[in-house]
């Protein structure tokens, strides 16, 4: 049985907990599961992946962690937790919005790294002897980004302290601006990987 302190420490950081468990999941298993094997080449290919994932969503990533930051400032939502004792964004200053642009960034390219591993699990199943016409299948790369934003979303509003019902109303629908943003991370990637900037 967990006692109240620990209930509340995971709870404080539950959101890069998840968040990573999510992208380590991703990582760790997806590819042995499409490409039928445990092999330093399953890896290495899910390793290429990641990096041109991660390079093409860094820009968007910087991009939404510094132009949320208005919304720190005003105290209406944030990447990092919320304060414990106040149930709303930490005060603005220099540690909180370092805090905001970290947590930020991470969890914008952790949903990029999701969204990619789906992009090439899709690419491998479809090259398979039993492959889904393409009309059936979803698309992993955008699933994977409303995989990341939408647990993000749950995450961070249940991060706070008040019932739900009390969360103040701008603090929720900027909460969930912010997992819009971090579900449009692996398409922005994938786009920029095309050629679109």
């Amino acid at each position: 049985m967990s006692t109240p302190s620990t209930r509340r420490s995971f709870r404080r950081h539950s959101v890069p907990l998840v968040l990573f468990g999510l992208v380590a999941l991703a990582v760790l298993v997806v590819p042995p599961l499409v490409l039928g094997e445990v092999t330093t080449r399953t890896y290495a290919i899910a390793a290429a992946i990641l990096i041109i994932a991660v390079g093409a969503a860094f820009p968007y990533a910087v991009l939404v962690a510094l132009g949320t930051l208005p919304l720190l400032r005003a105290g209406v939502a944030s990447f990092a937790a919320p304060q414990p004792e106040a149930d709303g964004p930490h005060a603005f200053s220099a540690e909180a919005t370092v805090r905001h642009v970290v947590a930020g960034v991470a969890y914008v390219l952790g949903a990029a790294a999701v969204g990619a591993i789906g992009l090439g699990a899709q690419i491998g199943l479809r090259s398979g002897p039993t492959a889904t016409p393409t009309f059936l299948q979803p698309s992993f790369l955008y699933l994977g980004g409303l995989l990341v934003g939408g647990v993000f979303v749950a995450l961070q509003l249940w991060r706070y302290d008040a019932d739900a019902a009390v969360i103040d109303r701008r603090t929720a629908l900027a909460t969930v601006g912010l997992g819009v943003l971090i579900a449009l991370a692996p398409a922005v990637a994938f786009w920029v990987f095309n050629g679109g900037v």
